[in-house]
């Protein structure tokens, strides 16, 4: 995964220059002035800029260049205090360091991708000169009001339809435009306590007296089926077995996600009660999020003692501060600064905080902690609390891999949190090659690092065995996104191109697709289990997120990615060869075409750790000090 830096335009000052901001897919019109192409991917030149281009060409340059831009935003001062100090939780945690626009998550944030390529505009612009930028009809409000800061002059490249004027209209009386930021905060209090199942009156936090082991993940990717009482999760493949052989007393906290099994966190824990009930008393389940009358008047009298904070030290001088032109591409997420300060998203932080601190403070002193790592903001609190109270032997778990643009993963020492390692885990377990080499790239030290198995995709190894001995199928896969808006990309992309494929989609749980909105293409719809999918497949067409590109790449199977040019490259296999990605229906054929030429290099990089007898696994299980239990195993 190594991407070189090619020599950037020379940033010459150019007198009066004319900027269009184009945020159309089509081919820009002709223009006496920059171009700046931002969802159309295509060789950039002299006179036009094409910004997912330069993302994929020059990432190392342009993520640095935002990560330090993250850095300096975590660090600034409100009359010399850092700003993280104004949001003390007991005197210590600090409600800044969960803040959306740190977690960098693009799962959560709206502002994600443009807030990236706006690290490209900005680079560019140090160059020009500007007197007028011209936009498209497409630019969004958000875009639009920060480029009002670059430049007074801003028109429209086409002249605003009716239609158009009508949907601005539309949105900009949407409730959370109209409503302060301190009201859909106090309503999202009352909608969090619904979420949650209402307010429990009875802590089952002393239950965990004399556990050994505790593993925190998602209420999400279940292998147990209905009515089922042994937990199966595709998180932790097999070790689970191996933790009940040893006897090992184990406490699994599970994070709530809403999915189509359980919609309603009344269906999981109602799943969760069946898990308790099908064990034995080694091991015991439960939901982290348990709202008591505690946890409700903390969250509600810090809440109430920011918003005030806010209003009297920070409100009136954060944004100026931030509109210096070091720090100007921040305020594109001001209203996510602001929304994690005191509103809805601060609400809810503020719950994860209470409810993760209640249950570390009834677990058992000196056991050990795993977790799944993608630095979100549960994760902080838990970390901190873990390593405070109960002990420093806190491994975080890479479930997937590394993914060059998924910025959860960085670790930076100059960042809120990170400072004195807070948050930061003992021990990371990497589970391959590829994703060792991306927690390298994003900060952490060899010795931070150990090797274990990568439990979601154990399945892989006797596949792969069965994929050599199998015939070659003329199978067209495509796996999709959870996000329906990234899937229709891509299946659009697939439309009217007649392929001589057999074409079978596998769509993502969260996101169902209904073959009436592509009428134009023939395909069925499969729910088979991905492994049986892989296992017929000629080639895989994938989204931009989702792992199974890495499945499909470790069986030696052709992988094309499709690459969504409005939003940054999340493949986790973008820098490696042998990977085709994609951004229209030429470009797709193309990548066919060549691939039914040239065949697929038969030894491909290592990617994943597959030994299904988990002897990394009992190692890392071995060294947390609960060798009593595992050392007859290792």
């Amino acid at each position: 995964m190594l991407f070189q830096t090619k020599n950037l335009k020379t940033k010459e000052k150019s007198k009066a220059n004319q900027i269009l901001i184009w945020t159309e897919s089509a081919e820009p019109p002709s223009f006496e002035g920059i171009v700046f192409l931002w969802n159309r991917y295509q060789k950039s030149t002299k006179e036009i800029i094409s910004v997912p281009y330069e993302l994929e060409v020059n990432a190392s340059f342009f993520r640095e260049r935002y990560l330090d831009l993250i850095d300096k935003v975590s660090n600034i001062q409100i009359q010399n205090k850092d700003i993280e100090s104004y949001f003390r939780i007991d005197g210590t945690f600090s409600l800044w360091w969960m803040n959306l626009s740190f977690e960098k998550n693009y799962g959560k944030s709206d502002s994600f991708s443009n807030s990236i390529k706006l690290s490209v505009f900005e680079y560019y612009l140090e160059g020009i000169e500007c007197s007028l930028i011209q936009i498209s009809e497409s630019t969004t409000k958000d875009l639009v009001n920060y480029l009002s800061f670059c430049c007074k002059k801003i028109s429209y490249r086409k002249p605003d339809s009716f239609n158009t004027r009508f949907k601005q209209l539309l949105s900009a009386i949407q409730i959370k435009s109209v409503l302060p930021h301190f009201v859909l905060g106090l309503i999202a209090i009352f909608r969090y306590v619904k979420f949650c199942g209402g307010i429990q009156f009875h802590s089952n936090r002393n239950n965990d007296i004399g556990r050994k082991l505790y593993i925190y993940d998602y209420f999400f990717h279940l292998l147990s089926k209905e009515n089922e009482g042994e937990f199966k999760s595709a998180y932790w493949g097999t070790l689970p077995n191996l933790i009940n052989e040893s006897q090992l007393p184990v406490t699994y906290s599970h994070i709530y996600v809403p999915s189509k099994s359980y919609p309603t966190i009344k269906h999981a824990k109602k799943k969760v009660n069946e898990f308790n009930e099908g064990s034995d008393s080694k091991s015991k389940h439960r939901i982290v999020e348990q709202i008591t009358i505690s946890v409700l008047l903390q969250v509600f009298y810090y809440y109430i003692k920011f918003s005030f904070i806010y209003l009297i030290y920070v409100s009136f001088r954060f944004k100026s501060l931030l509109n210096t032109k070091e720090l100007r591409p921040s305020l594109y997420v001001w209203n996510e600064l602001k929304d994690s300060m005191i509103g809805s998203i601060a609400v809810q932080n503020l719950f994860t905080y209470f409810n993760i601190k209640n249950q570390v403070e009834g677990a058992s002193k000196d056991s050990s902690l795993i977790y799944l790592l993608e630095n979100q903001n549960w994760e902080k609190v838990l970390v901190y609390h873990w390593k405070k109270l109960i002990s420093k032997k806190v491994y975080a778990v890479t479930h997937a891999t590394v993914r060059f643009w998924d910025l959860r993963y960085s670790f930076r020492k100059d960042l809120s949190g990170f400072r004195k390692n807070e948050c930061k885990p003992v021990k990371i377990v990497y589970n391959g090659p590829l994703s060792k080499k991306g927690l390298l790239d994003f900060g952490y030290k060899e010795e931070d690092l150990v090797p274990g198995e990568a439990l979601r995709f154990l399945g892989l190894k006797t596949l792969h065995t069965k994929k050599n001995q199998s015939n070659h199928n003329k199978i067209f896969l495509v796996f999709t996104d959870y996000l329906f808006s990234v899937s229709q990309f891509q299946l659009e992309l697939l439309e009217s191109l007649h392929l001589p494929y057999r074409v079978i989609v596998k769509p993502h749980p969260a996101c169902p697709i209904d073959k009436i909105n592509f009428p134009n293409l023939n395909f069925e719809i499969s729910m088979e289990h991905s492994e049986t999918l892989l296992k017929n497949a000629s080639i895989v067409f994938t989204s931009n997120v989702t792992s199974a590109a890495l499945e499909a790449y470790y069986l030696g199977l052709p992988v094309i990615s499709a690459r969504d040019p409005k939003e940054v490259n999340l493949s986790p296999l973008f820098g490696v060869k042998d990977v085709h990605f994609v951004s229209s229906k030429e470009e797709l054929k193309k990548s066919i075409q060549t691939i039914e030429k040239e065949r697929i290099r038969s030894k491909r990089i290592p990617v994943l750790f597959t030994d299904t007898n988990l002897e990394k696994w009992k190692k890392i299980l071995s060294g947390s000090c609960i060798l009593f239990y595992f050392g007859n195993m290792i």
